[in-house]
C-alpha cells in the first residue's frame, strides 16, 4: 500500500453545520451595485417631477395654454412653437423612463433647464421699460426651470467619475438645437421672406 504524501491530514475537530434560523434567509448588506442604482433612480424620480413642473409653467405663462385655446388663430400660429417645446420635454422622459439612455436625458434637462431660465431672464431684465406686471410670466417660467438644471446635474454624482460624459453631451446639444429653433426661425423667415 503506498501513501499519498499530497493528501491533508485529518481536522483536529469535526466540522459542524451551520445553525438555521427559521428559513429566514440571513441578512445581508446592500451590495454597492444596488446602492447605486437606487441613487440613479432617486435622481431620474426628482428630474422627472422637475421636468413635469417645467414644461407645465412653461405651457401655462410662457405659451399662455388657456388663451391659445380660446383663440383658434393664435392657436395655429403657435402650434409649431409648442410641439417643439413639447417634443423636447417629451424626449426627455423617454430617455429617462428608458433606464439605459438616462445619461442623455438628464445632459437634456441640464441643458433645457439652463438654456431656458438664462434666456428668459435675460429677456425679462432687457425688457424696457421695466415693469414687473410684464416680466413676472418669464420669470416664474425661469424660476422653474433652475430645480431642472440643479436635479440633473447632480445627478451626475451617481456616476462613476471616470464615466464617459458623452451622452451628457449629446443630450445638452440636443436641447440646444430644440432650443434655438423657436428663438431663430421667425428672424430666418423674415430674412427668407424679404
Amino acid at each position: 500500500m503506498q501513501l499519498q504524501k499530497d493528501i491533508a491530514p485529518d481536522a483536529p475537530t469535526p466540522l459542524s453545520a451551520p445553525a438555521i434560523t427559521n428559513g429566514a434567509p440571513p441578512a445581508e448588506a446592500p451590495s454597492r451595485f444596488k446602492q447605486a442604482l437606487a441613487e440613479v433612480e432617486s435622481h431620474r424620480q426628482r428630474v422627472t417631477a422637475a421636468v413635469g413642473v417645467a414644461l407645465l409653467a412653461r405651457l401655462l405663462f410662457e405659451f399662455q395654454f388657456v388663451d391659445l385655446l380660446r383663440n383658434a388663430s393664435s392657436l395655429v400660429v403657435q402650434l409649431p412653437y409648442l410641439g417643439l417645446a413639447m417634443l423636447s420635454y417629451l424626449l426627455v422622459l423617454m430617455w429617462l423612463t428608458g433606464r439605459t439612455r438616462d445619461r442623455f436625458g438628464f445632459g437634456m434637462a441640464l441643458g433645457i433647464g439652463v438654456m431656458e431660465s438664462v434666456y428668459l431672464l435675460v429677456v425679462a431684465a432687457m425688457h424696457r421699460p421695466f415693469s414687473f406686471g410684464e416680466v413676472w410670466a418669464p420669470i416664474v417660467v425661469a424660476m422653474a426651470h433652475i430645480p431642472m438644471a440643479v436635479f440633473a446635474f447632480r445627478a451626475s454624482t451617481a456616476y462613476p467619475p471616470l464615466d464617459s460624459k458623452k451622452p451628457w453631451l449629446v443630450g445638452f446639444v440636443a436641447a440646444v438645437v430644440f432650443l434655438t429653433i423657436p428663438w431663430i426661425a421667425p428672424s430666418l423667415l423674415d430674412a427668407l421672406s424679404s
